[in-house]
């Protein structure tokens, strides 16, 4: 039933059509006619959603008995959840934390839009765990169903069901959506930019992407999206509007770069508090290299062996992307976030990270057979409270999520 190969829904032309050049959605190719064909697959998808986070709230009281003293909120809070919460109560510190002459972790490397809405739902008279999960479970739901809709306007609503159903089961969610970390509305952010871009609302799209990178800088590769897209449009000797989208989306990591800059009086303050207290550089995947070298050994992206399984999952992925043929701007974006990937000593091929390279599970979708894609919802399904508990309960073996 989850992987099931529906019909294409009126209006739809199939997943044989050319998306070299992605059909507008205004032109109605690949979506369902009318608001009422999204109500019954949104309401089956946000079903599947919901047992997730059931399944994630299990596993946190799991490991809050056996790690945390029976105390809930400790699993949700660990790792840089903490963070979110200090900057959504009390905003960022008014002075850079520092120890032995050089700065030390603080609640000012993070970015502000996640606490922001951390803070938003407070005022309602939820404590701060409490205004959290809430965000944490409606950005969820929302990413769900842009990534429906996004697979739907690139192939077909089959297409967008599957690749929903993947994105939900992804054992990398189990840090994204298990604890309190950005991902859970930078995804949505990410996806909705993605859509915009489909449908060739640029300002839009770049506004949406703005708030995507001050969530995260993971989703400046947006940028790439916009630029494929901007350079199609010259080849084809037309406006290259996509532009406003490109120049738009990096504003949001901007912005935040100038606030803490201003507010520390370091003009590359971001860039020293990195290197610094958490010893990030880019090394344009040395350090991972070295690490794929030894896979017994932990490092700042984590243990080797686990590198080696996130290096096979980006192999399959590219390939699916090669053989699905999805729009270049969606590849662009993709390989954008892969390279990030690589290219810094301390982020790596990780389960959480991986997420951002969403678009994948759609190319996936879209090239897998119904037993395979079965099969992968069911290796899915199991290692989701997993990822959960092994980086809750036994997390400095793995390093950081």
């Amino acid at each position: 039933m989850i992987v099931a190969d529906a019909a294409p829904a009126p209006g739809e032309t199939g997943p044989t059509r050319d998306l070299s050049t992605p059909t507008p959605d205004r032109a109605g190719a690949g979506r369902p006619a009318g608001p009422r064909g999204w109500i019954r697959p949104s309401i089956r998808i946000l079903g599947i959603y919901a047992l997730v986070r059931v399944a994630l709230l299990v596993a946190d009281v799991v490991a809050a008995r056996l790690n945390y003293g029976s105390n809930l909120s400790g699993p949700l809070r660990s790792w840089d959840s903490k963070w979110y919460l200090v900057v959504a109560a009390h905003g960022y510190p008014p002075v850079a934390a520092t120890s032995g002459g050089q700065l030390t972790y603080s609640a000012a490397g993070f970015l502000p839009v996640f606490p922001a809405f951390i803070r938003l739902f407070s005022a309602f008279g939820l404590s701060g765990v409490g205004a959290a999960l809430v965000v944490s479970i409606l950005g969820g739901a929302a990413a769900t169903l842009l990534v429906l809709r996004l697979g739907t306007a690139l192939v077909n609503q089959a297409v967008g069901w599957n690749a929903a159903v993947l994105f939900a089961l992804f054992p990398g969610m189990g840090v994204s959506w298990g604890l309190f970390y950005c991902e859970c509305i930078g995804l949505a952010l990410t996806a909705g930019s993605l859509l915009l871009m489909l449908r060739e609302r640029w300002l839009w799209a770049g506004v949406v992407g703005a708030f995507a990178t001050a969530t995260s800088p993971l989703a400046l590769p947006l940028v790439l999206g916009a630029a494929v897209r901007a350079v199609q449009a010259v080849r084809n000797r037309e406006p290259p509007r996509a532009l406003c989208t490109m120049l738009l989306v990096p504003t949001g990591f901007v912005a935040y770069l100038i606030f803490v800059a201003t507010r520390y009086h370091d003009l590359m303050f971001y860039w020293h508090l990195q290197s610094q207290a958490w010893a990030v550089s880019v090394d344009f995947g040395r350090s991972l290299l070295g690490l794929l070298r030894h896979p017994g050994t932990i490092g700042f992206q984590g243990p080797g062996w686990l590198e080696w399984i996130g290096l096979a999952a980006v192999a399959a992925g590219v390939l699916a992307l090669w053989r699905a043929r999805l729009p270049a701007c969606v590849n662009a974006y993709c390989f954008g976030v892969v390279l990030l990937l690589f290219s810094s000593n301390n982020l790596g091929f990780k389960p959480r990270l991986l997420t951002w390279a969403f678009p994948v599970l759609i190319a996936v979708a879209k090239i897998a057979r119904p037993r395979t894609r079965t099969a992968v919802v069911i290796v899915f399904a199991c290692l989701l409270p997993v990822v959960f508990l092994t980086y809750t309960m036994v997390g400095n073996t793995m390093a950081q999520p």
